[in-house]
């Protein structure tokens, strides 16, 4: 361990640890900087992050210094002050000072260490500025603009050191230097748009949000990608009721700080035209009070069949199970909602609760057993999310029933084919817990209200509970009905009722 006193304050840590590190613990928040980033190699490159060591003879770099023992730093006297003033100009120089069309205002590194450290007149005259190219689209989710490109390479370390495809990189030298693709290349690789995330000033923006908000007026909630099996945590930036954008949120055990791009477009779904907001009866649209006058008339007898889905949470598959004692349970379509994964990040199961739909009991049917428990069915069959008739063995063992009932989100084959649909809620609209692929429990939280009518699915589940079940009051109340159901060592009750995520693994 290394004893070092920074700003005053003594800090022990352990050998090995960056000055930079040191520093964020011991005054709460992070150097300023623009290159460092703590899933990237250093590159030493904006020389923002200074401080001054007593005994060295020159201010030093924080991100690529290792901390000894005695260490006496500060990093907010007038010398370190005045450098980082310096850096400052020396990014403004030529930067285009563009704040009030760029996508990046609000979230912008170079504004807040200007905020922060600089708040003086610039003495460059705007005539003197270099000019590069500005929207040049270089990717199929990604556009930039060179002239606010401060050069830290994070973009550029990202594609060499996390996809290795190695399309970025920098050119010319000088005030000419400048990012850019190689020559014959785009930045077309699955995880393009995480170069905008890390991005510190405007330079690379994403097609899909740009122009779409201004980020001051965006509320966050913690999420998690309900894109596929791995489960990356996610901020859902969202307002009025709308979705805008999918971030990564740093989970070193899961997805790190990065996400696909694939996952990001999930929120769009969410927006769907195809989106059920109302109860349907054969196709029309009814109220709740009259949909529950043809649930009674389709399930006078219970449910001879239940079917679940990978894409509904951990508490609503629990209580599925409720709903029908005696009913044969399906977990859906074996195999299906698949694609191409990868060794990074992404899952070839694109759905985010496979694991627990095991847990919870369901197994799934390939399409010509579903289809056969459907024909054998001897009473009114209830199907829980996901899309099994999109299956024509299950679509045709559907047709001509009028005992299906169908809890779902969209307006597809499986809503087409129930005789009542019941809309329920998306990822988004509700909360609930996820298991990934690693067996790691994660909970999930409500972003935005569902449409029109739609309910949040336990509550619907519930009044589907027959006579004498005792109906959840709350998703804590869930929550303790799913840890009475399962019989793993899965720590519930680390996950509060609110939907806040943990670690907890089952």
């Amino acid at each position: 361990m290394a004893k070092l006193t920074i700003d005053g304050s003594a800090i022990e840590v352990a050998d090995g640890t960056s000055l930079f590190d040191a520093c964020r613990l011991a005054r709460g928040e992070a150097l300023p900087h623009f290159c460092y980033h703590p899933d990237l190699s250093i590159a030493g490159v904006c020389r923002l992050c200074q401080v001054e060591v007593e005994g060295m003879p020159k201010l030093t770099i924080a991100c690529n210094t290792t901390v000894r023992d005695g260490m006496v730093v500060h990093t907010r006297n007038e010398k370190v002050r005045k450098a980082s003033q310096q850096i400052l100009e020396m990014h403004l120089i030529n930067h285009p000072v563009d704040c009030p069309i760029c996508d990046q205002a609000g979230e912008c590194g170079l504004q807040n260490q200007y905020m922060a450290y600089g708040l003086y007149d610039s003495q460059v005259a705007q005539g003197d500025k270099v000019h590069k190219a500005k929207v040049q689209v270089i990717g199929p989710e990604v556009i930039l603009d060179k002239e606010r490109c401060v050069l830290c390479s994070r973009c550029v370390r990202f594609c060499n050191e996390v996809t290795k495809t190695g399309e970025l990189g920098i050119f010319n030298r000088g005030d000419r230097a400048e990012i850019g693709v190689a020559p014959g290349q785009s930045l077309d690789n699955a995880y393009s748009v995480n170069t905008v995330d890390i991005c510190p000033v405007g330079a690379l923006t994403s097609r899909d949000f740009r122009f779409q908000k201004r980020v001051w007026m965006l509320k966050s909630v913690d999420g998690v990608c309900a894109g596929c099996a791995t489960g990356c945590n996610v901020r859902i930036d969202h307002e009025a009721g709308r979705i805008y954008r999918l971030k990564p949120r740093r989970n070193t055990q899961v997805n790190g700080s990065w996400m696909c791009d694939e996952g990001r477009h999930t929120y769009k779904a969410v927006h769907a035209d195809d989106r059920l907001a109302e109860p349907l009866w054969r196709g029309q649209v009814v109220t709740w009070a009259d949909a529950k006058v043809r649930l009674a008339e389709v399930a006078a007898d219970g449910f001879a069949l239940v079917v679940g889905s990978a894409h509904q949470s951990l508490e609503e598959l629990c209580l599925l199970k409720q709903v029908a004692p005696g009913a044969v349970l399906s977990g859906g379509l074996a195999g299906s909602d698949m694609g191409i994964g990868d060794d990074l990040l992404r899952s070839a199961d694109r759905t985010p609760n496979r694991r627990g739909l095991a847990l919870a009991g369901f197994a799934e049917h390939g399409a010509g057993e579903l289809a056969g428990l459907i024909r054998a069915a001897k009473g009114a069959i209830l199907v829980h999310g996901g899309d099994p008739a999109v299956a024509p063995e299950v679509a045709a063992a559907l047709a001509g029933r009028q005992d299906v009932v169908y809890v779902g989100t969209h307006r597809r084959a499986t809503a087409q084919a129930a005789a009542l649909v019941l809309p329920g809620a998306t990822w988004a609209e509700k909360a609930g817990i996820f298991v990934n692929k690693q067996g790691r429990a994660q909970a999930f939280a409500q972003a935005v209200a569902r449409p029109g009518q739609a309910r949040e699915d336990w509550r619907v589940l519930a009044e589907l509970l027959p006579a004498g079940a005792t109906a959840p009051g709350s998703l804590k109340a869930l929550r303790e009905v799913a840890r009475g159901q399962l019989a793993l060592n899965l720590d519930l009750d680390r996950l509060p009722a609110d939907g806040a995520l943990t670690g907890g693994e089952a």
